[in-house]
């Protein structure tokens, strides 16, 4: 089940609970979310902002996506539709991104989000998980989704992305198609999970410590502010 609180800007997906302890020497900034996250559309040039200050501040920033709605979940009807014209317009509102409502007009829509997150950890692969490519390819995937109402179920979606960020788009081609990456896409969806259901949301892990830096929709000002005085108590 999915739960979007636009008072919070965030939307929630039912949360794993796994025992495992994180251990990082390096400080670590993670960034839970998903490509067809709306809130996570409507807070991507904060998070690009402070992917260049984590690089600046010697913290390690890692994009994590978590499947929002992986394989569909969702029937594509009037309610979910106008659900979705209602959130749309009330993010364009609060933060200035552009939407097109183009896609709503679709008689069939299968909203899956998995296609969108393999693509991501694609672009990790290709890129030896480059932080400021890998979020580069995630908004660039936004804007093609939110702004222009194209498709990411489809390979050619990708082909401008792949060649604006120097990917070889061929062998991204291949590992799109390649079933033995959803395994390892399900691994990522359950790490990200772990450390939050929430999305968009920031985690800084520094050893064994985890603290949340935000969960939903937040100023650029407040995560520094929070980076900055979290990372003196780890």
């Amino acid at each position: 089940m999915i739960v979007c609180d636009e008072k919070l800007g965030v939307c929630s997906v039912v949360e794993v609970d796994l025992k495992d302890e994180l251990e990082l020497e390096q400080p670590t900034l993670f960034y839970i979310g998903d490509p067809m996250c709306s809130w996570c559309y409507g807070m991507s040039d904060i998070l690009k902002d402070t992917q260049e200050y984590c690089a600046k501040s010697g913290i390690k920033f890692q994009t994590i996506v978590a499947g929002l709605r992986a394989s569909g979940q969702v029937l594509w009807d009037k309610r979910f539709k106008s659900f979705l014209k209602h959130e749309w317009t009330n993010i364009s509102n609060k933060t200035g991104k552009k939407f097109s409502f183009e896609i709503l007009d679709l008689l069939n829509f299968d909203y899956d989000t998995t296609p969108a997150c393999k693509a991501v950890l694609i672009a990790k692969i290709l890129s030896s998980n480059n932080s400021k490519i890998v979020l580069e390819f995630f908004s660039k995937i936004q804007e093609k989704f939110y702004a222009n109402s194209q498709d990411t179920k489809k390979l050619e979606f990708y082909k401008e992305i792949c060649e604006d960020l120097s990917l070889d788009f061929e062998e991204f081609s291949k590992l799109f198609k390649d079933k033995s990456l959803d395994k390892k896409l399900q691994n990522e969806f359950i790490f990200g999970r772990n450390l939050s259901s929430s999305f968009p949301s920031l985690i800084l892990v520094n050893k064994k410590q985890k603290v949340n830096i935000s969960i939903g929709y937040s100023s650029l000002e407040d995560v520094i502010s929070r980076i900055n005085k979290n990372l003196k108590s780890l």
